[in-house]
């Protein structure tokens, strides 16, 4: 992880955002690119149905051409704020369609960070985070927006045996060999899972994990997720680490598979997904 990409969209969790940026890349002795993306649209989901409406185009994108240069001036004062806390930082800005910019760009970096969707009331919904997680070929962490840096103490695996989830493991090994502590969380009576092997891969690459197991339970895959949620503060964990599964699932929120966009979309700690 020795070039990560922090998307700060000037929201509530830009912030929270490039910490954890700085927070993974300087663990692993890495740089920040804090990066941020001029897009009218974006912010005003309502302006390409405006172009139906005789009279109302200008004044809707004007609005969203304001909007979009207070947040990137916000972004701008942000950065600098933080900018001596970060590892070799460098600020970079775009225009155009946030959600092809974060693709281009996230495919030549090592880590993705993005805020949790739902915090900003400006963009509950951004294209830009599911682009990251099902575009980019790499890991992302989504943070809430009250994340500040703190010891690594425990780090939790959801392991299903899928490859979505190893990829998410391959990918966390440098976090994961920081954490005080590591659970692997299986689901109960699936003989598929073995975490047995799990363990034992993550001892050879210098992580020592025990296993769980975990009642998964019946119903929706939201109702999963919310079960998930649970067992991330029942154990204390302050990182989760999971596969990302199914860009037209159950939940249209985010176009994210029902128990991804449950997860990331209300979890309380940091979520490294990968796809």
């Amino acid at each position: 992880m020795k070039s990560v990409l922090a998307v700060a969209d000037g929201g509530p969790a830009s912030e929270a955002i490039m910490l954890a940026a700085g927070y993974a890349a300087g663990l692993c002795t890495g740089q920040v690119d804090v990066m941020h993306v001029r897009d009218a649209l974006a912010i005003n989901e309502t302006a390409p149905a405006a172009f139906m409406i005789e009279g109302a185009t200008e004044a809707i994108i004007e609005e969203g051409e304001h909007t979009a240069s207070e947040r990137a001036a916000r972004t701008i004062q942000i950065y600098e704020r933080l900018a001596p806390k970060l590892p070799k930082p460098r600020y970079v800005e775009f225009a155009g369609d946030e959600a092809e910019v974060v693709i281009a760009r996230g495919r030549v970096a090592d880590l993705i960070v993005v805020g949790r969707p739902g915090s900003d009331p400006v963009k509950p919904e951004p294209a830009h985070v599911p682009a990251a997680i099902f575009e980019c070929a790499r890991p992302v962490i989504v943070v809430p927006p009250t994340w500040r840096p703190q010891a690594l103490q425990h780090a939790l695996i959801a392991w299903n045996g899928s490859s979505q989830a190893a990829r998410a493991i391959g990918y966390s090994l440098p976090l994961l060999q920081q954490a005080a502590t590591v659970t692997v969380m299986a689901p109960a009576g699936d003989d598929s899972v073995d975490s047995a092997e799990l363990v034992e891969y993550l001892d050879r690459n210098a992580v020592k994990a025990t296993a769980i197991e975990f009642e998964i339970g019946a119903g929706s895959a939201r109702t999963r997720g919310k079960a998930l949620l649970r067992e991330v503060e029942q154990v204390g964990a302050d990182l989760l680490v999971m596969g990302a599964y199914g860009q037209q699932g159950i939940l249209r929120f985010l176009g994210l598979g029902g128990a991804t966009g449950k997860v990331i979309s209300a979890c309380k700690v940091p979520v490294l997904l990968a796809h």
